[in-house]
C-alpha cells in the first residue's frame, strides 16, 4: 500500500517517538493481521528469539500500544444488519451534560463506536442493532429520551464497503 510522501514521514515520526524498533512494527502488524499467531510464529516473523518477543509484546500491552486482543465478529451473521451514524447534540457543554451523555453511551452496547466532533454537531455514534424497530426504539426511548441529548439525526448505512482495525504502520 502506497500513502503520501508526507503522511510516511509522520508515521515515521511517531514511531520514532515511540521508539519503536523494526521488530516492534514487525509484531504489530503481524498481530493486527491475525492475533491468534502463537509466539513462536511471531518470533520467527520480527526474527527475534521467543523471550525477546515475549518481552517486547510485555513492552507494548505496558505503553497501551496493544489495547486489547479481540475477537471480530461479523454481524450479518450474527444478525445486527442495521448499521447506524448518529450525530447528536447535547442540551450544553458543560461538564455535568457531557459526562452524563458519555456514561449513557459506556452502558448501551449497541453503541459500537462514540466520538466527539468538530462542526454542526457533537458527537458521532456507531450503533449497530438487529432491524429498524430495535433502532427506533433506542433512538427514542434512550438516546433522544435521555436528559443530556438536545436533539439526534442518523444516517442507515446501505452497505460496507471497506472494514478494518488495522492502524496503517
Amino acid at each position: 500500500m502506497k500513502y503520501s510522501l508526507r503522511f510516511s514521514l509522520f508515521i515515521e515520526i511517531i514511531i520514532n517517538l515511540m521508539n519503536l524498533t523494526k521488530s516492534h512494527i514487525d509484531i504489530l502488524r503481524a498481530i493486527q493481521a491475525d492475533a491468534t499467531l502463537t509466539l513462536e510464529q511471531l518470533a520467527e516473523i520480527a526474527s527475534i528469539s521467543h523471550t525477546t518477543l515475549w518481552r517486547r509484546m510485555k513492552e507494548l500491552e505496558a505503553n497501551n500500544i496493544i489495547r486489547s486482543r479481540v475477537t471480530i465478529l461479523n454481524p450479518e451473521e450474527t444478525g445486527h444488519t442495521i448499521c447506524a451514524f448518529v450525530y447528536v447534540n447535547i442540551v450544553s457543554h458543560d461538564t455535568k451534560h457531557r459526562s452524563l451523555f458519555e456514561k449513557l453511551v459506556e452502558v448501551t452496547p449497541e453503541i459500537m463506536q462514540c466520538f466527539s466532533i468538530t462542526g454542526p454537531n457533537d458527537y458521532i455514534l456507531n450503533i449497530r442493532v438487529k432491524d429498524m424497530k430495535v433502532y427506533e426504539a433506542l433512538l427514542m426511548d434512550t438516546i433522544l429520551a435521555h436528559p443530556s441529548v438536545a436533539s439526534a439525526s442518523s444516517n442507515i448505512a446501505l452497505r460496507e464497503h471497506k472494514f478494518t482495525t488495522a492502524l496503517p504502520i
